[in-house]
């Protein structure tokens, strides 16, 4: 499993830039959180410029699933939904759909596997769209044109 430590930098005209470091495996985020503290308190030592974000990331499968021959990552889907009732609308990408979810108007049914990969990004489940929110309900997905 490799662990990273993503760090953003600016300075002092507003330019950001971005550097990955690869850590040495431990087996608890407590230890990857000390480690990157150690490594964050070294780091302003010996720049001026700032931190404005740290990250760890870390691969959490081994192996990962092989594509489908065919696949395509030019072809995706997009589905919509209600954050709030009524009052605010959010969308998510699905990436590389399976032709077999979509029907021959375009639209994707919010069934079956769909219905199930949306769910883990809906109120009380594990996930999150990419600004913190979850959905409350679906209404639609259709393949991207």
């Amino acid at each position: 499993m490799a662990t990273k430590l993503h760090v953003t930098m600016d300075d002092a005209y507003g330019r950001t830039t971005s550097r990955v470091y690869g850590m040495e495996e431990v087996t608890t985020l407590a230890q990857m959180q000390t480690d990157a503290a150690e490594f964050l308190t070294a780091l302003q030592a010996v720049t001026d410029l700032g931190v404005v974000k740290a990250t760890i990331s870390f691969g959490v499968t081994t192996p990962e699933f092989a594509e489908t021959a065919g696949a395509n990552v030019d072809v995706g889907a997009t589905a919509s939904g209600w954050i709030t009732d009524g009052q605010k609308k959010a969308s998510m990408k699905i990436p590389g759909i399976k032709p077999a979810l979509v029907a021959a108007d375009g639209s994707v049914a919010i069934a079956g596997a769909t219905a199930t990969f949306l769910a883990l990004f809906e109120d009380a489940d594990v996930f999150n769209l990419s600004d913190g929110e979850q959905i409350d309900t679906w209404i639609r997905a259709a393949l991207d044109r």
